[in-house]
Parts: C-alpha cells; structure tokens; sequence
C-alpha cells in the first residue's frame, strides 16, 4: 500500500490504488524530493509518507523539512507539491 488511508467505508486494496492515483495528480511518492508552493512560501522538503483523505478527497504529504522553520507546515496537499530533482540537502556534493 501507498499510505495510511482514512476510510469511511469498506474499501478494497485496488480502491484505494485508484483513489490515491486520482487525487495525487502529480504523481509524488514517498521518498520524492518535492517543491512545496503554497500562497504564502515556497520551500522544499522530502516527503515521508502519504495518507489519504477520502471524505475530502485528498491526499496528503507528511513531510521532512530540509530547512527547519515552524512557520512552515509538515503536512500538506500533494496538489501544493512538485518533484525536485535538487540536491538533497545543504552541502550534499560540496554545494555550500
């Protein structure tokens, strides 16, 4: 399975497969370096798993901040992310 999934009713393995392919439409997985684009910042982070919101038909990234900064949130939308293939952290390959 992808991720944690909170269901409201019974639900098959291959359901819950297609619900988290229709409400992740750009295709993160856990794992993935991601650009986080919210209205008020933009910050990268990887993401630590996924979890499913089928009530509001959603998924959600819980994720690992590169840079540590409480304003910015741990958990968000997987719509507000993107693939980054940028470093994995500060001074990963002698970048600073």
């Amino acid at each position: 399975m992808i991720g944690m999934a909170n269901t409201v009713g019974n639900y098959s393995n291959r359901d819950i497969e297609k619900l988290f392919d229709k409400y992740n439409p750009n295709g993160i997985k856990s794992g993935d370096m991601v650009k986080v684009t919210l209205s008020h910042a933009s910050y990268s982070a990887r993401v630590i798993g996924l979890g499913l919101d089928i009530k509001n038909k959603k998924v959600y990234a819980d994720l690992k901040l590169i840079e540590q900064n409480r304003k910015h949130p741990t958990r968000v939308d997987v719509a507000d992310c993107s693939t980054s293939s940028g470093l994995t952290y500060p001074g990963h390959h002698n970048n600073g």
